[in-house]
């Protein structure tokens, strides 16, 4: 019997690990070992969707991406290691659009954000122009397109771009989401 447990975070447990890993159920993508990483990477995309899903239900959601979605070193294996940067863009714009389609008018879903946009303004936030910019026209290109947006449509702009880079491009989107999200809600008065 232990009468006190050591101080700090428990160790955590392989096996349970594991488990929930290979349950369709549970949010966890990852496992890792600090020098190997087993990654899922359709469980992040889930995981992508559920945060926007969860952000649009309630607009005042605390929402880490970190946290909530996918730890920085599992996004930065997703696009350094797999190269998946240009699909991690189209999963948030295209669920962006599924989601927007659904509740708001579609004058407003289509709407795309104008060249004075700046999320940087909005959010504390440190984007490089380019970065930015980039993030902007594939929201952009995605809210003007009929369907669905495929890997080719933005890979010519995002491969030049580091895998850092990529990652900035993935969280300005998820948040130039949540921005459009909140302005509709406020326009329209749905809840």
């Amino acid at each position: 019997m232990k009468w006190f447990k050591r101080p700090g975070p428990e160790p955590e447990d392989d096996q349970q690990a594991v488990k929930e890993l290979l349950d369709r159920y549970h949010h966890r993508a990852s496992i890792s070992d600090g020098d190997r990483l087993l990654l899922q990477p359709g469980q992040v995309l889930e995981n992508i969707a559920l945060a926007m899903e969860r952000l649009d239900n309630d607009i005042n959601t605390p929402i880490s991406i970190e946290q909530d979605v996918v730890p920085l070193g599992d996004l930065l294996a997703m696009v350094r290691n797999l190269r998946l940067g240009p699909l991690l863009a189209v999963h948030v714009v295209n669920t962006a659009m599924r989601i927007m389609s659904a509740r708001y008018p579609m004058e407003l879903v289509r709407r795309p954000f104008p060249p004075e946009f700046d999320l940087r303004k909005l959010h504390a936030m440190t984007y490089s122009d380019h970065e930015h910019e980039t993030a902007k026209s594939i929201f952009n290109q995605r809210t003007a397109s009929a369907g669905d947006l495929d890997e080719p449509d933005v890979a010519p702009v995002l491969e030049p771009l580091t895998a850092d880079q990529q990652v900035q491009v993935f969280t300005a989107l998820f948040f130039m989401f949540g921005t459009k999200v909140g302005a509709m809600k406020y326009r329209t008065g749905i809840p």
